[in-house]
């Protein structure tokens, strides 16, 4: 009982510690900010376990077909290298921006995630992290090429590579203010100048001109 009652009061002074932590504005949710060993292992923890927990035991029907791999570029360029770059492509500033940063799909620990983990990823993204969900945009199948394609970055194509690389570049093009040229705008015409007034002799009657 007394083991109970302790156990109750520790979790309960717990509480209160990270509230008063929270409320007291101490906490930096400032994107530039590194997260720390603890919070990255607790972060990473809940992770996996909720992934594990929802995703199907599902295999990827496209998984193996060539034909997948030319749509599932498509939406990886379009969605996803921005972000999380690819073999020999560099994120774009977006993705150089984002706390915790978009994992490299290559590493083990992503490649190792069964077919419907990863496919939950994609369909419902991650909280507060940048992954967005493509559920809402995107089929069934579209979702399944994006990780038919996620299989195959090990492999990438130098022509893939290329194509990914342009569409990064692209993202990242900024369009500054045209330049205005001589006769772009019509010069100012100068103000008229005032028909300077005359004055008649006294007693001269009122006329027109």
């Amino acid at each position: 009982m007394r083991f109970l009652a302790g156990f109750l009061l520790g979790l309960m002074i717990l509480g209160a510690a990270v509230w008063l932590y929270l409320a007291s504005g101490m906490f930096d949710p400032a994107a530039t900010t590194p997260p720390g060993k603890m919070e990255t292992k607790l972060a990473n923890f809940a992770l996996n376990k909720a992934v594990a927990k929802r995703a199907s035991s599902e295999k990827n029907p496209f998984s193996g077909k060539p034909e997948a791999l030319k749509d599932g570029i498509e939406h990886y360029k379009e969605n996803c290298v921005v972000c999380h770059g690819a073999p020999g492509v560099d994120a774009g500033e977006i993705g150089q921006g984002l706390n915790p940063p978009a994992p490299e799909l290559t590493l083990p620990r992503i490649q190792k995630r069964p077919d419907g983990e990863l496919y939950w990823i994609v369909s419902n993204g991650i909280r507060m992290t940048g992954m967005p969900a493509f559920k809402p945009t995107h089929k069934p199948d579209e979702i399944w090429k994006i990780v038919a394609f996620v299989r195959h970055l090990e492999e990438i194509t130098p022509d893939e590579q290329r194509a990914l690389k342009a569409a990064t570049e692209q993202a990242e093009h900024h369009e500054g203010e045209p330049e205005e040229k001589a006769g772009d705008k019509p010069e100012a015409k100068p103000a008229a100048a005032a028909t300077p007034g005359h004055t008649h002799p006294p007693g001269t009657k009122p006329h027109k001109h």
